[in-house]
């Protein structure tokens, strides 16, 4: 042995140059030798050994040695142990939940196209209950796709429900929207007005045509432009749904406590004469079976759902999502939306107040769902399989 003093007096020596720690913090203090003469005159005789520092002391005395003292509260140590994270899916598992996934989605839109929902209201119903089960850990784990199934399971339930809204026991209303109407344009109706300027009921016009296809492609703008957001502005979609949703439900909620006549169905009533339903003239012109069939699907479940126009409402409530996220595309969603207000009411769907209130609707969804709903993490950051924290 080179050393004579490593023994229990090099130890004491060594326990009184480490720091006093507090009991309340968690430190970690290094033991540090003292270097005396006798060390230094070691270091001078053998040349070729290691100088006498901490490294050295610690190679040749280890028994001897304190390297690291932590004094933690007990306050800070956990009181149990954090949990094992799970065990990831294999591939082709997740891939076959993903159809899975899919396939439920798919059937609420041929549901709806097919009218089997109407026939058979158990079924839909039930598909419900399975898609929500199918897609409970896509809520779980907060990935970005769990949005599709707000939005397409959200608008089946919304077609299912607006099926009632004429049968709640509240009386339909017709005559509040003429005199608004008339209150606005002194008078006279704007339907009938644009009706007998530009519409004959003996042939169908190119106006009649592209103002049915304005009236139609709310059946694909707003899913075309989910479809794009999800694409390309992942961490958007989650508000975009939202809002859309949103919209659809609060004009759901008014179908319910105010149920309105359309113009179309006001002439038939005797309430507006002169006012025919273009789209039927169109319709019937083109594909009369194709058309009857889409139309008993969409169209037929509730005709007093005129309050608020849930086309004007949807395609405003574009608009406002572009002009706080895509503001190049606002002006031509604006566009969009005055060109359909139009429509609407020279095919004598809506009348100028349902729209009104419509507009209504998706602003106030769109201030709401701007504060509660938070933008969405880029795709990169998000998980995409059940266990990893990968991209979704």
């Amino acid at each position: 042995m080179y050393f004579g003093f490593a023994d229990s007096s090099a130890f004491a020596v060594l326990s009184q140059s480490i720091s006093r720690t507090s009991k309340k913090t968690e430190t970690a203090v290094t033991a540090r030798p003292t270097i005396n003469r006798r060390m230094l005159r070691f270091g001078e005789k053998y040349p070729t050994e290691k100088r006498a520092t901490l490294s050295f002391f610690r190679q040749r005395f280890p028994q001897h040695t304190i390297s690291t003292m932590s004094v933690t509260s007990p306050s800070a140590v956990p009181s149990t142990p954090a949990s094992p994270a799970p065990l990831p899916r294999p591939d082709w598992l997740e891939r076959a939940w993903m159809a899975l996934e899919v396939a439920t989605l798919l059937a609420m839109t041929v549901m709806v196209v097919t009218k089997v929902w109407q026939d058979h209201v158990w079924a839909g119903w039930g598909l419900v209950a399975v898609t929500a089960a199918v897609w409970a850990p896509e809520f779980r784990l907060h990935r970005a796709r769990r949005w599709w199934c707000v939005y397409v399971a959200g608008t089946f339930i919304y077609t299912l429900l607006r099926s009632y809204a004429d049968n709640d026991g509240m009386p339909i209303q017709t005559m509040y929207t003429i005199d608004f109407d008339h209150l606005i344009f002194f008078g006279h109706d704007p339907v009938v007005w644009m009706q007998d300027n530009l519409f004959s009921p003996a042939h169908v016009t190119p106006i009649d045509f592209i103002a049915v296809q304005v009236h139609w492609s709310f059946f694909v703008v707003p899913h075309a432009a989910a479809i794009a957001i999800f694409i390309w502005k992942r961490r958007l979609f989650g508000r975009y749904v939202a809002l859309v949703v949103a919209t659809l439900y609060l004009g759901l909620i008014l179908f319910f406590l105010v149920p309105t006549t359309p113009p179309w169905l006001a002439a038939r009533a005797g309430d507006l004469p002169g006012v025919f339903r273009i789209m039927n003239f169109v319709g019937q012109s083109a594909n009369g079976s194709a058309y009857s069939a889409v139309y008993s699907s969409i169209g037929e479940p509730n005709s007093v759902a005129a309050m608020p126009s849930i086309h004007m409402a949807v395609t405003f409530a574009l608009y406002l999502w572009a002009r706080d996220h895509q503001p190049r595309f606002a002006p031509y969603l604006l566009a969009y939306s005055i060109i359909m207000g139009l429509a609407l009411i020279y095919l004598a769907e809506h009348y100028l107040l349902d729209l009104l209130i419509g507009m209504v609707c998706a602003v106030a969804c769109h201030l709401v769902t701007r504060r509660i709903v938070p933008v969405g993490n880029s795709p990169t950051t998000q998980p995409a399989r059940a266990t990893r924290a990968t991209s979704s």
